[in-house]
């Protein structure tokens, strides 16, 4: 800033104001640059950028931003609306991956109750039908019993018709 003597000279007065309002514009949009950048000098690297923290930056205090600098309050905003927009737009992105994930596994996992059921369904028929063939496999061991039992006794009634006929032979 000019060390310009102003007193009594309303046209110096204006020049003046009007000198450093550009300054602290010009403060103002490089400090709000170096934030968006991620460049600060003065505050936080991850300071949210906010009027209070462009007003830090740029060493002034945060009602003269308010009070003349406008267009620089109005570019804060819309980065910020921006920047949510982007992260809302990002979000939804995400939400819409992890639905169509969930629907892929809630599929996978109605695939795989359906395939379960089938085994258990599959399993119970071949348990009853292993029952049935231990019903079988019991009922002809009873029969072969029964038939080995009749075989012996035909046997020795065989044995004993020739022990008889034989016996009446030599007699």
């Amino acid at each position: 800033m000019s060390s310009v003597n102003t007193a009594g000279n309303p046209e110096a007065l204006k020049a003046h104001k009007e000198v450093s309002q550009r300054q602290t514009r010009q403060e103002l949009e490089l400090a709000f640059a170096r934030l968006r950048n991620g460049n600060p000098r003065r505050v936080k690297r991850d300071t949210a950028i906010n009027a209070t923290a462009v007003a830090t930056e740029a060493g002034i205090d945060r009602s003269t931003l308010y009070r003349f600098h406008e267009p620089i309050l109005t570019a804060i905003r819309k980065f910020n609306e921006a920047t949510s927009k982007q992260k809302l737009e990002a979000k939804q992105g995400e939400l819409g991956e992890a639905r169509t994930k969930a629907r892929e596994y809630r599929e996978a996992l109605e695939l795989a109750r359906n395939e379960m059921a089938a085994w258990a369904r599959q399993n119970y028929e071949l348990a009853h039908h292993v029952q049935d063939l231990k019903a079988t496999v019991k009922n002809q061991h009873k029969i072969i019993s029964e038939l080995q039992a009749r075989l012996d006794k035909l046997s020795r009634n065989k044995a004993g018709l020739l022990f008889t006929a034989h016996s009446n032979r030599s007699e």
